[in-house]
């Protein structure tokens, strides 16, 4: 073989060896690049973080289970059960400032969750976590009953009229949250 021959193998031989670990850098770099994204999707959670999500905190009753969440009403503390069968949310008279004798000559129920009684309509504002709902429809019962029964007491019940005005609204069990995106 001549001379030129060989330096020109040669010159082939180092470019080829060059190129082998050039290729496998970018092989090993993009193969960190998928790993990375990889770790990074599946960390996110699994229902994304909406902006203007509201988180409401609850508790559960003590004897039934049930979800309660602290509310204001008229200014005033209040728990309600939290009760999607419910069309109404419904108030006791003490935080709508309606004496009970008014209540005598309501209009009586017995649709909905189950809970019978008498009721009149009226307008309440209600602060829910970080949600004020003014001057809204609801309906005044008398809780003592109901409060009565569950041995702890009930102000009322935080219907699906409240949670109807929400796009997603979803139940933490786990982490006693209540999730609303609008």
């Amino acid at each position: 073989m001549s001379e030129d021959f060989m330096k020109l193998a040669d010159v082939r031989y180092r470019n080829v060896m060059e190129e082998v670990p050039r290729r496998r850098s970018l092989k090993i770099a993009f193969q960190w690049t998928i790993l990375i994204a990889l770790a990074i999707a599946f960390q996110a959670p699994a229902v994304s973080q909406e902006v203007n999500q509201r988180e409401l905190p609850f508790e559960n009753s003590r004897g039934f289970g049930l979800i309660l969440v602290r509310v204001e009403a008229n200014g005033r503390p209040a728990v309600l059960i939290v009760d999607t069968a419910s069309n109404h949310t419904i108030i006791s008279s003490q935080l709508a400032d309606i004496p009970p004798r008014t209540l005598d000559n309501a209009t009586s129920t017995s649709k909905g969750s189950g809970l019978t009684g008498t009721g009149v309509f009226t307008k309440a504002t209600l602060k829910i976590g970080p949600i004020t709902w003014r001057d809204h429809r609801v309906v005044v019962m008398n809780m003592h009953e109901l409060s009565k029964s569950f041995g702890q007491q009930i102000d009322g019940l935080l219907g699906v009229d409240f949670f109807s005005e929400f796009e997603v609204v979803t139940v933490d069990l786990k982490n006693h949250k209540i999730i609303l995106v609008p």
